[in-house]
């Protein structure tokens, strides 16, 4: 089950990243795309440390191919940051968790994975798990999705598109060559924003007013979003990557955990409301994914 271990060990840090992004996010860079071209820079210390590890021995298309994936998939991540700005870390976080829907289809379809009974019920508590949790009430009372949800599910696409493809691409090469030219993509396709005039002069704005010590903060939280990807690819080239997608379900248990004791203690460091109906709805949430994870493992 080492495949299981890695991918736990994967969501674990990606749960503390996103905490480190919402309150970054919500202090002190407040603009979506400011905070994704800075985080360009914090990824060049990762990346010298992958091109170490990296081999190149297959045909350069198949470079060429990654660095494009990672490319689009680093602008299409500012779709991430905004929702932080417009909905609470532990709302955001289980709507990641409708791409093992997408990874299961794209997967089924490419790589002729097939899965137990037991194994896609777990999977649908997920999704639907995903669902209830971003379902909240407006003023007037009435039903309403939240406004992450459309962002996210964009970006769930484009996420399982990428595990499919790099599963594909491991039957090739090693993870660790994957990876490089994957974070190489985010790097290089993330500046082509500061083509746009308005963007350009709230990012100069921003990093202006941006303090060393949260710097360091982005630094290190890139860092470990990196040490994620490491495990998370290798658990994909170990096994089904629609059985390792659905296990980063684990992770809304640890935000929420989180983000509900810095709402008692530091209430407006990550803008967690902590009303009673709202955690009740988050822990049935969480319950159903753990239930998932559950089938998908036993």
């Amino acid at each position: 089950m080492e495949w299981f271990i890695l991918a736990l060990l994967a969501s674990t840090l990606w749960a503390v990243a996103i905490l480190v992004d919402k309150f970054v996010l919500t202090h002190h860079i407040k603009d979506a795309f400011s905070y994704q071209i800075f985080l360009t820079i914090t990824l060049i210390p990762p990346v010298l440390v992958l091109f170490i590890f990296s081999s190149f021995r297959i045909s350069p298309l198949f470079y060429l191919t990654i660095l494009v994936i990672g490319m689009i998939l680093g602008v299409a991540f500012v779709l991430y940051n905004k929702a932080l700005l417009v909905e609470e870390v532990s709302r955001v976080t289980p709507l990641f968790y409708l791409s093992p829907l997408f990874v299961l289809l794209l997967s089924s379809l490419f790589l002729a994975e097939s899965l137990s009974t037991k194994e896609y019920l777990g999977i649908g508590l997920m999704v639907f798990s995903a669902i209830s949790v971003s379902i909240r009430r407006t003023e007037h009372k009435s039903i309403s999705l939240s406004p992450a949800l459309f962002m996210i599910l964009f970006l769930d696409f484009i996420l399982a598109g990428k595990d499919v493809i790099a599963k594909f691409f491991f039957y090739y090469m090693d993870f660790w060559s994957y990876l490089f030219w994957f974070i190489l993509g985010n790097i290089v396709g993330r500046p082509f924003l500061l083509l746009l005039p308005g963007i350009r002069r709230k990012f100069v704005a921003d990093m202006k007013s941006l303090s060393s010590r949260i710097c360091l903060l982005c630094f290190i939280n890139s860092s470990i979003v990196c040490a994620g990807y490491v495990l998370y690819f290798n658990a994909v080239s170990l096994t089904y990557v629609s059985l390792v997608s659905a296990i980063l379900s684990t992770q809304p248990f640890l935000v929420l955990l989180v983000a509900t004791v810095l709402a008692v203690f530091y209430p407006y460091s990550l803008n967690e409301r902590i009303e009673r109906k709202g955690v009740i709805i988050k822990l049935i949430a969480v319950v159903m994914i753990l239930i998932g994870s559950y089938l998908i493992v036993s």
